[in-house]
C-alpha cells in the first residue's frame, strides 16, 4: 500500500502482510528549481499560461476533477473570503470539470457539473481565478515550484499526488487536516493544516503565508527535503525490488 492510512482500510487480519512502500515523486521533473522562479522576480511572471503583474500573489489548487471529494467547494468560498482579505492575488486552478470520485452527480441540479453547481450557488469574482484545464507535467512542476501557496483539500480518502508533487517542488502547502493528510503534512513543520469545513482558518493561514511569503519558505524547504528522503523514486525504488526479490525467492 502507498501510504499508512491506505493500509489502514484493510481489514485487520491482512494488514501483518502488506507493507507500506509509496508509488515515487520523480523528482526529475517535480523539484524546487533552487528556488529561482520564487518571488522577487524581476517583472511579470508567466505561469501555466497566465501572465502574473510583478507583485501579485499566487495561490494554486489542482485537482483532476472538481469534486466535493476534493475540497472544491470549500477551495472557491475560501479563495473568496483570501481575496476579500488579500485582494492582490491570483488563484490558477489546474484540472477538470470531471467527476471523478463519489456522487456529486446525485445533487447539483441539473448543472453540467460540480463546478457549475458550485459557481451558481454564490456570486465569486471570477476576475481573480484562472482555470487552466489540464497541463503537462513540467508546465505542472513550473507552477509549483513558483506558487506563493498550494492549499489542498481531501475528505478521509485516498491522497492525491498533486499535494506530494508540490511538495516536492517546495511548495508552502496549505491542506485539509485529515488523516491522509496528516500522514505526510506537520502543522508548522513542513506545512500548514486547517480543518475541512473551516473557511475562516483557511483563509486567516492563507493570508498570513500571502502577507510574508519569505517566513514562511521554510516550510516549503522542509516539505521538499521531506520528499526527497522518503517519497522519491530513489527512496521508494530499493524498497519495491525488495518486496519483489523477497516474494520470488519464496
Amino acid at each position: 500500500a502507498p501510504t499508512d492510512f491506505q493500509k489502514s482500510r484493510f481489514p485487520a487480519e491482512y494488514l501483518p502482510k502488506i507493507e507500506v512502500i509509496f508509488d515515487g515523486i520523480d523528482r526529475s521533473v517535480y523539484n524546487g528549481q533552487d528556488e529561482k522562479l520564487r518571488p522577487p522576480t524581476p517583472g511579470p511572471r508567466t505561469l501555466a499560461g497566465v501572465t502574473v503583474p510583478a507583485g501579485r500573489r499566487v495561490v494554486t489548487y489542482v485537482s483532476r476533477g472538481f469534486e466535493s471529494m476534493r475540497g472544491f467547494d470549500i477551495f472557491m468560498r475560501t479563495a473568496k473570503r483570501i481575496a476579500q482579505l488579500y485582494p492582490d492575488v491570483i488563484f490558477i486552478v489546474v484540472g477538470t470539470e470531471r467527476i471523478a470520485y463519489g456522487g456529486d452527480e446525485n445533487y447539483i441540479e441539473g448543472k453540467k457539473s460540480f463546478k457549475e453547481w458550485v459557481l451558481a450557488r454564490e456570486p465569486f469574482d471570477l476576475s481573480k481565478f484562472a482555470f487552466v484545464g489540464r497541463i503537462p507535467p513540467t508546465e505542472l512542476a513550473k507552477l509549483l515550484a513558483a506558487t506563493d501557496l498550494h492549499i489542498y483539500l481531501t475528505v478521509p480518502f485516498v491522497l492525491s499526488w498533486s499535494m506530494m508533487n508540490a511538495m516536492s517542488c517546495g511548495a508552502v502547502v496549505l491542506a485539509s487536516a485529515t488523516p491522509p493528510v496528516q500522514e505526510m503534512i506537520r502543522d508548522g513543520e513542513n506545512g500548514l493544516l486547517a480543518d475541512f469545513f473551516d473557511i475562516e482558518e483557511f483563509a486567516k493561514k492563507a493570508v498570513q503565508v500571502l502577507k510574508d511569503p519569505g517566513a514562511f519558505r521554510p516550510l516549503g524547504r522542509a516539505a521538499e527535503e521531506m520528499i526527497a528522503q522518503r517519497y522519491s523514486l530513489e527512496a521508494v525504488l530499493p524498497k519495491m525490488l525488495s518486496l519483489y526479490e523477497r516474494t520470488a525467492a519464496k
